[in-house]
């Protein structure tokens, strides 16, 4: 009789061991699929991630200004205004008494590229790159920008004497 309950012990360890090989591989095949999706996420990341627009806050001194962006957009500053990362903008700064003032809103590269850079490279997809390329996705403002306007030397009354 102990032999039928060892061959039992046996056949329920086989049962056990083949149930945890089989949720072993389920395991796996989810791990796979999740690398495999965090890794085409970070493709086109830039983008998808952080949009291919930015909100940018003007400030001026003194405040105030009538601030024109790209000879179309309009604020008095301080306001904010959402730009295409796709290049770089114009801002003018205007106010009586003051030097008209010109500053370019440049924009840098962002840390999204790094992750654009990792996902392509195991993934072996340069459409990302250039879509992130393309679309601003790489790229970023200050979010903050100051512009300072000096005085007319035209609107300073002159001394009587």
């Amino acid at each position: 009789m102990p032999t039928a309950i060892h061959h039992q012990t046996a056949l329920d360890n086989l049962v056990h061991t083949s149930e945890q090989e089989v949720l072993m591989k389920q395991s796996q095949r989810w791990l796979g699929a999740a690398v495999i999706g965090c890794l085409w996420g970070l493709t086109g990341c830039g983008t998808w991630m952080h949009s291919d627009k930015q909100s940018v806050t003007i400030f001026t001194t003194p405040p105030e200004a009538a601030v024109i962006i790209d000879d179309y957009l309009h604020l008095t500053a301080p306001g904010t205004v959402t730009l295409s990362r796709k290049g770089d903008h114009l801002a003018q700064a205007n106010k009586d008494g003051y030097e008209p003032t010109s500053l370019k809103i440049d924009r840098t590269w962002s840390w999204w590229v790094l992750g654009d850079i990792f996902g392509c490279f195991i993934i072996f997809s340069p459409i990302c790159i250039m879509n992130d390329i393309e679309q601003g996705g790489y790229y970023t403002f200050d979010d903050k920008v100051y512009v300072t306007l000096n005085r007319s030397t035209a609107s300073i009354p002159a001394l009587s004497k």
